[in-house]
């Protein structure tokens, strides 16, 4: 360490009497020095022959895009110009925008960011004009659009977490926004336009807070209408999906709690909080906003272009005494009633959904085994086992294994069933079947 030190500032002493700008980098690049391309080399370059000073560059730490030195066809005009971002000794960041011109880079505008580090950033045609910069900075978010060489701010607000989406299903981009209250309370606000104005849509309020957000995806409702979900962990072990939709010229969050199956999916509205739906089984009743344990995630599980939610099923005179599993249906909701089209169980520590019989919700009980590496379902009435699986590493020994069947594989894991029942049962799932019943997630 202490010849890094002397190093470092040999070099500092070095370029100081040289006369040349002294580059610094993160302490993380420090440690790792990034490898320039030729044309990163000439941007660094023009940068710092512009800036004349000492300036860090500063790297997204999240996103696709990892560079300081960002290329991008801003003004749509054919021609990538190119973004550098970086801090000055005062830690604000900075944006400077580079054109480049008989083979060279020219500094043509510089804007001011906000400071500290740089989370992630987005290019999004959010109108009809070029696509817009979206930037999250370490506090703040801000949405930028270059026009006649000048970097101009259409929108920046304080949040703690952004994403981009079409909600409202125009053909353009929405941002979203996450930020919180004191107390920790969520709220969402969106950016969006109708092709030509920009607008900022009324403070929606949701349960998740951002940190406890795991999934977000956009898709579609099955009556053709987009959604934006929202999957989250709203207490240490419970899990909650939260939609947005756009409907009567504005956004609206409803949440999805207990799935009901009695003579009809219904759907009860809660009196006190409009635009929320509650979706309740049977006799068990509602249990509030508390989807489900399991931490699963919204998805097109059957590939037909719908994204379907997932609910957790608890049939009290069915399910062991363990709290550790519970059946799941992935339902797609309509605006009016939700549909089930899938059913099984998940085992989250595996990676894996597993399919079974909407039957066997009532009538088989299903448990881990001595780990969650094993899962047993068994009769409820007689305790009989059933079906029996087993998640084995690769590099495990696998011919202790031979008395059962390999159904799937990932990556790192074997996964082998036993059927424990005759084809004259009615809990007998053929070995071809079994072979599909694996989702990986």
């Amino acid at each position: 360490m202490k010849k890094l030190f002397v190093l470092l500032a040999s070099f500092a002493l070095c370029a100081a009497l040289s006369g040349c700008t002294v580059f610094e980098m993160d302490p993380e690049a420090l440690m790792h020095p990034p490898v320039f391309t030729e044309e990163q080399e000439k941007l660094n370059a023009a940068l710092s022959e512009v800036i004349g000073e000492v300036y860090t560059l500063k790297y997204p730490k999240n996103g696709d895009i990892n560079s300081a030195f960002v290329f991008y066809d801003l003004d749509e005009d054919g021609t990538e110009e190119a973004l550098a971002f970086y801090s000055l000794l005062d830690d604000s960041t900075r944006i400077n925008i580079l054109k480049k011109e008989n083979n060279e880079w020219t500094s043509v505008y510089e804007a001011a960011g906000f400071y500290g580090d740089i989370e992630k950033i987005d290019f999004a045609k959010i109108d009809g004009g070029g696509d817009a910069l979206v930037v999250k900075w370490e506090k703040e978010a801000a949405i930028y659009r270059y026009s006649r060489e000048r970097l101009e701010t259409v929108y920046s607000t304080s949040c703690d977490g952004t994403d981009i989406a079409d909600i409202n299903g125009d053909g353009y981009m929405d941002i979203i926004l996450f930020s919180s209250s004191i107390s920790g309370k969520g709220f969402v606000n969106l950016v969006y336009s109708d092709g030509e104005r920009t607008f900022v849509s009324e403070e929606l309020s949701i349960n998740a807070s951002y940190s406890g957000i795991y999934s977000l995806s956009s898709g579609l409702l099955c009556n053709g209408k987009p959604a934006y979900f929202i999957d989250s962990s709203v207490y240490e072990g419970v899990y909650l999906t939260e939609m947005i939709s756009f409907a009567d010229e504005d956004f609206e969050r409803t949440y999805i709690a207990d799935y009901v199956e009695s003579e009809g999916s219904d759907i009860v509205e809660e009196v006190e909080s409009s635009g929320v739906i509650v979706i309740t089984r049977g006799d068990y009743g509602k249990r509030g906003i508390f989807l489900r344990n399991t931490k699963v995630y919204c998805m097109d599980i059957n590939g037909d272009g719908i994204t379907e939610m997932p609910v957790e099923v608890r049939e009290d005179y069915a399910q062991d005494a363990t709290d550790d599993i519970f059946y799941l249906q992935y339902v797609q909701y309509n605006g009016t009633e939700s549909f089930p089209v899938w059913n099984g169980i998940a085992n989250t520590e595996n990676g894996y959904l597993f399919t079974v019989p909407e039957e066997w919700n009532k009538t088989v009980n299903v448990s881990f085994g001595s780990t969650a590496d094993e899962l047993i379902f068994s009769d409820a009435s007689t305790g009989e086992e059933i079906l029996y699986i087993r998640a084995v590493l690769k590099s495990d020994y696998q011919d202790k294994y031979e008395d059962l069947f390999l159904a799937a594989s990932d990556e790192t894991k074997n996964y082998y069933v036993k059927s424990n029942t005759d084809p004259e049962s009615g809990y007998y799932i053929p070995y071809d079947i079994l072979k599909i019943s694996f989702i990986f997630i």
